[in-house]
């Protein structure tokens, strides 16, 4: 009996590690694309910018947090598009941004600023 829940219990453990590891395979941090075109200038000191944020995962992530140093705006942009929570940035008002889709918001500021993926969930696959 001993034996048997044995070899039970460690195909129990295999599974999780194979749902895990596959679970966390559906979304690196590689596949959040986050790309910036200067889209002209604003106003004559500061530039337009269309940041498109691609998600290359096979899932839907939700509550995706960038990280940028100092980011600032000449022109308001949209908090549910993207707002300062903490010490990252909250992009789509925490909601889901669905596999091989993206989200985009524009800023204004004399130079772009670096977003980088830092935190998010991964929802169903």
């Amino acid at each position: 009996m001993s034996l048997k829940m044995s070899h039970a219990a460690k195909v129990v453990f295999l599974l999780f590690v194979l749902v895990v590891q596959g679970h966390s395979q559906g979304c690196d941090s590689k596949d959040i694309v986050v790309e910036q075109a200067n889209v002209g200038r604003s106003n004559e000191m500061d530039f337009t910018f269309a940041v498109l944020i691609h998600n290359n995962c096979s899932c839907s992530i939700s509550n995706l947090h960038v990280k940028t140093n100092g980011f600032s705006s000449s022109t308001p942009v949209d908090p549910s598009a993207f707002r300062l929570e903490g010490d990252t940035y909250l992009v789509n008002g925490g909601k889901p941004i669905n596999s091989k889709n993206s989200f985009a918001f524009i800023y204004a500021f004399d130079r772009a600023f670096d977003l980088t993926p830092a935190s998010w969930n991964v929802d169903r696959c």
